[in-house]
């Protein structure tokens, strides 16, 4: 080469060693490709350079033009790395310097104006490239200096007041400042005829590229790719026998013989052998130099992924994968965020125990959403520079700094980000953590998937153990736990309490299937909060929970269910009547059980001890349980109680409204008839009794006008006489001793199909007993002597609850009643016959 053509060699070197090795390595990263796009450039500004000084095809002007493209797009290549480079989106700023570089290459390229053609000029035997700029020069370094300034605006706003950003930025700016300086030198008359511009590019490009390695965008090993190792051992065994080639080749001519055709093959075959002999030493000395490590961190990775294949347990999963970090990286702190049901990511292992695990990050935290559109790792140094830090708030950035966290690694798998592992390095291992970060991502991507599998079948495992309605164990798992922890526990202490809600039925019956689930979420929400992480809290029957209670004694255990009874009295209904009571048994081993099946054995039979002497009570397991006598528990009514104060309600109402009066008795008589037919307790048959005697004491409070209308209601008296229902539940509330029989007062106009009033209840969420004073009370309504029609016969009657079966009355219950009345099991009281009214075509009464 001459005319320093050999400099231009030298950067197009660089800049296609470079270019291939970055293509080979197949990064994604979108500054990855602005570099690659950068090289483009700078290839296109030294091949030209290269061409021109060899003067090869098609002429030294075309090359000049190649050159000064490469030259004039500098610009923008060079703005649109660094944008890439620093996480930043110009927008249309890079499109702007790019046309205008094209702009003035154009230009130039027709006028000559600002770089001229170059006059070639042999001095000595050596071709010299000579360029005459005049002033306009200055133009275009003035354009030049423009440029630089805006690619130097993005750094000076990631510098400014952050000493971290601008260290790691040093060899970019060094980079810019050597092209500048390179291409200002070009300009005086000292530096006419050298190249020092294309040395300023080659120096560049070792700048840029080991900012890219300080940003651990890639591994050094990306260049000991096999390509690489034969370009190097290619151009050494050149450059050998550039010199080497001539003498061997006179030796075996004038030595041997040789004719000079089989001298040149023996050249060229020597000349193969040594590439290959370079080849292998060259890739076996920098394998040896740089993939000892790559190929120990490989081993690893390839047993975790052999051992992850068979765990099914989300903490076996991050165990491994740390302990396989542990070995490569000098940890400090490492903590890992899985993602929860409710979509936050909460910490689920660290390598330290004393490492506190009191912070989470919302499914909406700035680095969860970085990491939901960027699935690389982040060092905090890097971060910290990026828009969306600044939303973090500043317990939040404290929070990071405490914790000495150095990089973010999220873990990627196919329902998108499972979760996230925060490490912080050895301070004593400077660089530990980013030397190895493509080892723990790759741990990470390799683990995330399993992590995620184990979390759902955890999860799955989870749901089949629990109760649907209250989240609680279910029974068939509670039995295996009891097991399990009787025989961790059967040499210390292990308490069980089982907890029974009595008259659960009968309070299902009255207060409606929907009331009766709430009560058992209640419980259940009580039993939850109330227990340690260490106790278990279990459904094992419709109406019976059960504890428990690892390290509880007999007496710790009896204080805690003392407790929760208390807590459970206190519930009340949604109208805020009648509470709840529980019978619990307890027992403890090891000294009242020798088996998990005689703990559970004896704790049952203490419940039913409770049961056996009045319920609403807490008792302690002893030997002579099944000896004492039982004292019976019945419904204790309190309408006689309060009788004067009903007998003065009912002749108040009787003396507006005399059809009130004898209509309740008849309701009473119906519905208590119905309840026995339908199965239910005597308690319970008192109660519908009751609850028929005072389910229009409401009407107390109904005008005397409306009540005696003899004609029919308009809609505005309608509502008025329909208020009758809440006025009758506000009087009884005044009567504690007879809220139960609120339920069915107040429910007693429902409809089955959820059409009726107040609160337009619908099938079995009406209670049983509402659905009971429904039919007794539509029925004497039908049969009743109004003044606007005639007493519909028993018959048709009959036939009316029949048809509204399904409809307005329980398909059940309503011909079970018909069937009553129909073979004569019920006695037809004399129906009332004073003034009712009602809309037209309303089977029951208002």
């Amino acid at each position: 080469m001459n005319g320093y053509s050999w400099v231009s060699g030298i950067s197009i070197f660089c800049y296609l060693f470079l270019l291939l090795s970055f293509i080979a390595s197949r990064k994604k990263e979108r500054v990855i490709r602005s570099f690659c796009t950068l090289l483009v450039v700078m290839i296109c500004w030294t091949g030209g350079s290269v061409g021109m000084r060899l003067q090869i095809w098609p002429s030294v002007n075309f090359w000049h033009h190649v050159s000064l493209l490469g030259i004039m797009t500098l610009a923008f290549g060079y703005y649109q790395f660094l944008e890439d480079y620093l996480d930043e989106d110009g927008g249309y700023i890079r499109y702007i310097m790019l046309i205008a570089g094209l702009g003035v290459f154009i230009f130039n390229m027709i006028t000559n104006l600002f770089i001229p053609l170059p006059e070639v000029v042999t001095v000595g035997g050596e071709t010299q490239f000579l360029y005459h700029y005049t002033w306009h020069i200055y133009l275009l370094l003035v354009f030049i200096l423009l440029a630089l300034l805006q690619i130097l605006s993005p750094i000076a706003r990631h510098c400014r007041g952050n000493h971290i950003a601008f260290q790691q930025l040093i060899p970019v700016i060094c980079g810019i400042l050597t092209v500048f300086l390179g291409n200002v030198l070009t300009t005086l008359p000292m530096f006419v005829g050298l190249p020092v511009d294309m040395l300023s590019g080659a120096i560049n490009a070792i700048f840029l590229f080991y900012a890219l390695y300080k940003k651990r965008l890639f591994k050094m090993t990306i260049l000991l790719s096999k390509t690489n190792y034969m370009t190097i051992a290619l151009i050494l065994g050149c450059v050998i026998f550039s010199d080497l080639a001539g003498v061997i080749q006179r030796f075996l001519t004038i030595n041997l013989k040789m004719s000079s055709t089989t001298a040149l093959v023996v050249v060229a075959i020597a000349l193969f052998g040594l590439v290959a002999v370079l080849y292998a030493v060259i890739r076996a000395t920098l394998n040896s130099i740089f993939t000892h490590n790559e190929k120990k961190q490989k081993d690893l990775l390839a047993h975790l992924s052999e051992d992850i294949t068979h765990m099914l347990s989300v903490s076996e999963v991050l165990m491994a994968m740390t302990e396989a970090i542990q070995k490569v990286v000098d940890v400090n702190r490492l903590f890992v965020l899985v993602r929860g049901l409710e979509g936050d990511y909460r910490i689920e292992h660290t390598i330290n125990p004393l490492d506190g695990k009191n912070f989470f990050f919302r499914s909406d935290h700035p680095l969860i959403s970085y990491f939901k559109t960027n699935k690389q790792p982040v060092f905090m140094s890097d971060f910290s520079r990026k828009t969306i830090y600044r939303s973090l708030w500043e317990t939040e950035k404290a929070l990071l700094f405490n914790q000495q966290i150095e990089c973010a690694v999220p873990l990627n798998s196919e329902d998108g980000l499972t979760g996230l592992v925060l490490i912080s390095g050895n301070p004593g291992k400077r660089m530990s953590v980013a030397k190895h970060i493509d080892f723990i991502r790759s741990a990470a991507d390799l683990c995330a998937g399993s992590v995620n599998n184990a979390y759902v079948y955890e999860r799955a495992i989870a749901e089949a153990q629990k109760d649907d309605l209250t989240g609680l164990i279910n029974s068939k798992f509670f039995f295996e736990i009891l097991d399990r922890e009787f025989d961790k526990f059967k040499d210390s202490a292990l308490s069980l309490c089982l907890i029974n809600v009595d008259d659960f039925k009968i309070y299902n019956q009255m207060y409606g299937s929907k009331e009766g689930d709430m009560a058992l979420q209640r419980i259940a929400g009580i039993l939850k909060s109330i227990i340690s992480d260490t106790s278990f809290a279990a459904r094992v029957s419709g109406d019976e929970f059960a504890l428990i209670l690892p390290g509880y004694d007999v007496y710790s255990a009896k204080c805690l269910a003392d407790n929760i009874a208390e807590q459970i009295a206190a519930i009340r209904t949604t109208d805020g009547s009648t509470k709840l009571t529980v019978s619990i048994g307890i027992c403890a081993a090891p000294y009242m059980a020798s088996s998990a099946k005689e703990l559970y054995r004896n704790t049952d039979t203490t419940v039913y001890s409770v049961k056996r002497t009045g319920k609403n009570a807490v008792q302690m397991y002893s030997a002579d349980i099944n000896h004492r006598e039982p004292v019976h528990a019945k419904h204790k009514s309190g309408y006689s109680e309060h009788a004067n104060t009903i007998y003065a309600l009912t002749a108040a109402i009787d003396a507006k409204d005399h059809y009130t009066f004898q209509h309740s008795q008849n309701v009473a008589y119906y519905a208590a008839e119905l309840a026995k037919a339908a199965g239910m307790t005597p308690d319970l048959v008192d109660i519908v009794r009751e609850a028929g005697l005072l389910h229009d004491i409401g009407k107390i409070g109904i005008r005397e006008d409306i009540l005696n209308k003899p004609v029919k209601l308009t809609p505005e008296e309608y509502e008025i006489m329909k208020s009758h229902v809440e006025n009758a539940v506000n009087i009884i509330r005044h009567l504690p001793s007879l809220d139960y029989v609120i339920p069915a007062v107040r429910s007693h106009h429902e409809r089955y199909d959820g059409k009726g009033y107040p609160r337009r209840l619908s099938e079995d969420n009406i209670p049983i007993t509402g659905r009971i004073l429904c039919i007794a009370d539509s029925f004497d309504a039908i049969t009743a002597i109004r003044n606007y029609k005639v007493a519909i016969p028993v018959k048709d009657a009959v036939a009316i609850l029949r048809s509204e079966a399904g409809k307005q009355f329980d398909p059940h219950l309503a011909p079970l009643f018909a069937d009553l009345v129909e073979s004569g099991k019920i006695e037809i009281r004399e129906p009332a016959a004073e003034i009712s009214n009602q809309p037209v075509g309303m089977a029951a009464e208002v």
